[in-house]
C-alpha cells in the first residue's frame, strides 16, 4: 500500500494519532473506535517515512491472538513480511529478552517457563519439604500470594521482611524455597518473565541502554490493563526520545483483580510531562442505541476521562430486558431468542456472556437438548490438556535437563514401575550430590538405597533421554515429538486407558505434532526452546476461531476484544453482576460497571440483557435486579417480563421490574401497591440495606422505636439492626 492510500483510510482524529510520531502520546480509544487500525497504521507510517528501521520498533499487547492479528495487518499494509519487527505480548517480549540476557541474572538461556500448573506442582513439593499442610496452605492460594508479591516487585527477602504472624511467615518460607528451587531447576514462572526483566534492566545500565538505543519507537496496546511491573518495564525501556505511544480506554479496565492498575492510564500525562492526548470517539461497531445505553451506565463511574462516543449507525434494535423466574427459565428464554435470530445472524455471530463460569450449565443443557452447536471459551485450553502437558513435559526435560518438575511428572508416565518411594530415595541421593534428578538417575548405581529394578529403570530412562539431547540439535521439533510418541507408544496407551476418550486424545497429540511443524515452517528461530516458550504463554483465547458456525459462550472477561452481531448478557442480578464482594468497595464496583460496559459494547446490532428472579444461590431468597439495569435510560429499553409469581399477596403485572420501596405508593412503572404497616418487618422479609446490601429477616424483637431485627445479609452474615436508625427497603 502507498503512503497516501494508508492515510486516506483514516478519519481526521485517527490520522492525527498516526502521524504524531515524536514524544509521548496517549490515545484514548473508545470501544470500537479503530484502535488496532491506528496502531498498525502508525507502525506502517513510521516505516514508510523511514523514521526507523523495523528493528527499532517495539509494539506490545496482551494476547498472542492480538499480537498475531496486529502483525498480519502491518504486513498487509506494507505488502511484505518483516521479521525484524517486534510485535508481541509483554511476556513473549520478556521471554525473548531473557533468552539473550539470562546469564546476567544467573539463569541458563535454555530456562524452562513454568505455567500455573507447573508452579503449583513445585509449591506442593515445597510444602512437603517444609512439612506444611496442603490443606492449611493450599498451593493455589500460595501461588496467588507469591504472584501478587512479584507484581509489587517484592522478592522473597522483601516479602519476609514485612511478613507478620504465623501464616505470612510460613508463606515467606515457602516463597524463599520456591525461588531457590526455581533457580536450581533453571525455571521461571509466568510472573518472573517481567519481574526478572525489570530487575535486569534496572540493575544493569549497559543492558538497559542497549535496549533503549535499539527501540526508538514503543507502542503499547490496552494500556489500561498494565500492572505495576509492566509499567516499570516500559519506563525502563523508554529512552531520551520519549517516543512512547499508548492506546487504551480506562472504561475498559477490567483486570484489577489480577493486578492491572487503572492509574497507569489516568496518570500518563504526569508520568510523561508534555504528553499529547488524542481521543478516538467515533464508534464503527455498534448502533447508536447500544452506545447510548453503555455510555449511560459507565457515566456513573468517577475514575474516568470524559469522552462522548458517537456513530453514524443511527438505527437499531432497542436493548431488550428479559425478566424470568429461574436460571433454567432464563436459559430457555435466551436460547429462544437465539433461535429466532438465526434468520438474521449466523450462530457464530451471537454470544452469551456471563459473569461466572458456573452460569454456563443451564445454557449448555438447553443447547444440547435442542442440538444447537456451541463452543465454550474459557475451559481447558489445548496446551493445558493432560496428554499435551505430559508430552510437553518430556520436551521440557529434553530442552532443560535440570527441570525436576517435568522429570517428576513423566518419570512414571506411561507407567514403568518407578514408584513414589523410589523417587523419594532418588531425591535424597540427588540432593546429596547437588544434582538434578535426571543427572542423578544417570549415576544411580551409586545409590545403594535403591533396589536393582528401580536402579536399572532410572538408568535406562536417563540414557534414553540423552539420545534426545543429540537429536534436538539436528532434528526439527515435529520429528522429535513424533519420535517421542512412537517410543512411548503413547497412542496405544491413551486408547487402552479409555477407548472413546482416548481416540480424542490421540487426535490431540497428532494436532500437537502439526503445531510443531507449523512453528518450524513459520518461525524465524525454530528452536525447541523457542517453541516451548511460545506454547507456555498460550491461553484459551488464543485458540478462539470464528470459522465454525457455533454459538459462543464465555465470561465477560473473555469477551474483551471480540465483537458479535448479537450479544446476550445474562445474570444481571445484585450479588452476581455486580458480584456481592464488590458492593461495599467503590473501586471494585466501578470495575464491575466497566465490565458491563465492555460486554455491552461487544454488540454490533442487538443487545439482550436478562436476570432470574431466583437463581437458587441463596436458597429461597429472591434475586434483586442489578443496579446496572436501573442505570439504563428507560427510553432505550424494551422489557419482557416472563415471571409468574405472587409475593406476600402482592402481584405485579407483566412489564415491570420487581422492586418495592419501604412505604405504600406508586412504583417506578406507575402501578399501585399496598401493605399493612405491621407486616413491614416480619421474619422472612427480603430487605435492602444501604451498606450491607441484600438480606433476609430472621428475627424480630420489640416494637415501635424499640424494634430490633436480625437480618442475614448475603456475603456478610447476620447483623442486628434498629430500623428507626437504618433505612431499609422492602424488596420481597
Amino acid at each position: 500500500m502507498k503512503l497516501q492510500s494508508l492515510l486516506d483510510n483514516l478519519n481526521p482524529v485517527q490520522l492525527e494519532a498516526v502521524t504524531t510520531t515524536e514524544g509521548p502520546l496517549l490515545v484514548v480509544a473508545g470501544a470500537g473506535s479503530g484502535k488496532t487500525r491506528v496502531l498498525t497504521s502508525r507502525v506502517a507510517y513510521i516505516m514508510m517515512e523511514c523514521l526507523a528501521r523495523p528493528s527499532n520498533i517495539l509494539a506490545v499487547t496482551f494476547t498472542n491472538k492480538a499480537a498475531r492479528e496486529m502483525r498480519e495487518r502491518v504486513m498487509t499494509l506494507l505488502g511484505t513480511e518483516i521479521h525484524a519487527l517486534t510485535i508481541s505480548t509483554f511476556h513473549s517480549f520478556c521471554a525473548m529478552l531473557l533468552r539473550r540476557e539470562a546469564e546476567a541474572i544467573g539463569y541458563p538461556r535454555n530456562f524452562t517457563i513454568f505455567d500455573e500448573d507447573d508452579a503449583q506442582s513445585l509449591i506442593r513439593h515445597c510444602l512437603e519439604e517444609l512439612d506444611l499442610s496442603k490443606t492449611q496452605f493450599t498451593p493455589r492460594s500460595l501461588r496467588r500470594k507469591i504472584s501478587d508479591a512479584k507484581n509489587r516487585m517484592e522478592d522473597a527477602e522483601a516479602f519476609a521482611r514485612t511478613a507478620s504472624g504465623y501464616f505470612e511467615s510460613k508463606t515467606a518460607a515457602v516463597y524463599k524455597l520456591y525461588e531457590s528451587r526455581l533457580q536450581q531447576y533453571g525455571g521461571l514462572d509466568f510472573d518472573d518473565l517481567i519481574f526478572k526483566s525489570v530487575r535486569l534492566l534496572g540493575g544493569r545500565e549497559d543492558i538497559r541502554e542497549n535496549y533503549r538505543n535499539r527501540f526508538k519507537y514503543i507502542l503499547v496496546d490496552e494500556y489500561q490493563d498494565t500492572n505495576h511491573t509492566q509499567y516499570q518495564l516500559l519506563k525502563l525501556l523508554v529512552g531520551e526520545h520519549k517516543n512512547i505511544c499508548v492506546v487504551g480506554d480506562e472504561d475498559q479496565s477490567i483486570y484489577g483483580w489480577r493486578g492491572a492498575d487503572i492509574t497507569n492510564i489516568l496518570n500518563f500525562e504526569k508520568d510523561f510531562p508534555g504528553a499529547k492526548v488524542i481521543k478516538l470517539e467515533q464508534n464503527y461497531r455498534s448502533t447508536e442505541i447500544i452506545l447510548k445505553a453503555a455510555s449511560a451506565v459507565i457515566a456513573n463511574n468517577i475514575n474516568r476521562k470524559d469522552k462522548v462516543l458517537w456513530t453514524e449507525q443511527k438505527e437499531g434494535d432497542p436493548v431488550r430486558l428479559i425478566m424470568t423466574d429461574s436460571a433454567s427459565d432464563e436459559a430457555a428464554a435466551i436460547i429462544g431468542y437465539i433461535e429466532q435470530n438465526r434468520s438474521r445472524y449466523k450462530l457464530k455471530e451471537m454470544a452469551i456472556l456471563y459473569r461466572t463460569n458456573a452460569q454456563s450449565r443451564a445454557f449448555e443443557e438447553h443447547l444440547r437438548r435442542l442440538n444447537l452447536p456451541y463452543q465454550i471459551i474459557g475451559g481447558v485450553s489445548f496446551y493445558q490438556r493432560k496428554e499435551i502437558k505430559d508430552l510437553v513435559a518430556y520436551l521440557k526435560l529434553i530442552a532443560n535437563p535440570t527441570d525436576d518438575v517435568s522429570f517428576r511428572r513423566i518419570i512414571n508416565y506411561p507407567r514403568r514401575g518407578i514408584g513414589d518411594a523410589s523417587i523419594a530415595k532418588l531425591r535424597e541421593f540427588s540432593d546429596g550430590l547437588g544434582m538434578s534428578l535426571l543427572e542423578a538417575s544417570s549415576r544411580v548405581e551409586n545409590c545403594p538405597e535403591l533396589g536393582s529394578r528401580p536402579t536399572k529403570l532410572l538408568k535406562d530412562f536417563a540414557d534414553w533421554i540423552k539420545e534426545y539431547f543429540e537429536m534436538k540439535v539436528s532434528e526439527d521439533i515435529a520429528t522429535i515429538a513424533q519420535r517421542l510418541i512412537d517410543d512411548l507408544k503413547l497412542a496405544e496407551h491413551l486408547i487402552k486407558e479409555d477407548n472413546l476418550i482416548g481416540q480424542e486424545r490421540v487426535k490431540n497429540i497428532e494436532e500437537f505434532v502439526n503445531a510443531a511443524d507449523e512453528f518450524t515452517a513459520h518461525s524465524e528461530e525454530p528452536t525447541l526452546d523457542n517453541f516451548l516458550a511460545e506454547i507456555s504463554l498460550y491461553t484459551d483465547l488464543d485458540e478462539y476461531r470464528e470459522i465454525e458456525d457455533k454459538l459462543t459462550l464465555m465470561t465477560l472477561h473473555a469477551a474483551k476484544g471480540l465483537e458479535f452481531d448479537a450479544v446476550f448478557m445474562v445474570g444481571l442480578e445484585e450479588g452476581l453482576f455486580p458480584l456481592g464482594m464488590t458492593l461495599d468497595n467503590p473501586m471494585a464496583l466501578e470495575e464491575e460497571r466497566r465490565l458491563f460496559y465492555v460486554g455491552a459494547t461487544r454488540a454490533k446490532r442487538s443487545l439482550y440483557i436478562s436476570f432470574a428472579g431466583n437463581r437458587g444461590r441463596f436458597g429461597d431468597m429472591d434475586s434483586m435486579p442489578s443496579r446496572f439495569i436501573k442505570e439504563l435510560p428507560p427510553s432505550l429499553v424494551e422489557k419482557e417480563d416472563r415471571r409468574s409469581y405472587v409475593r406476600n399477596g402482592y402481584s405485579r403485572p407483566q412489564g415491570t421490574l420487581f422492586s418495592k420501596p419501604d412505604k405504600p405508593g406508586i412504583d417506578e412503572d406507575g402501578y399501585h401497591y399496598e401493605y399493612e404497616e405491621d407486616e413491614i418487618l416480619r421474619v422472612g422479609r427480603i430487605v435492602q440495606h444501604a451498606t450491607f446490601g441484600r438480606g433476609k429477616v430472621t428475627k424480630v424483637e420489640g416494637s415501635g422505636e424499640s424494634l430490633r431485627v436480625e437480618i442475614y445479609f448475603t456475603g456478610i452474615g447476620p447483623k442486628k439492626i434498629m430500623p428507626r436508625f437504618a433505612k431499609l427497603q422492602i424488596i420481597g
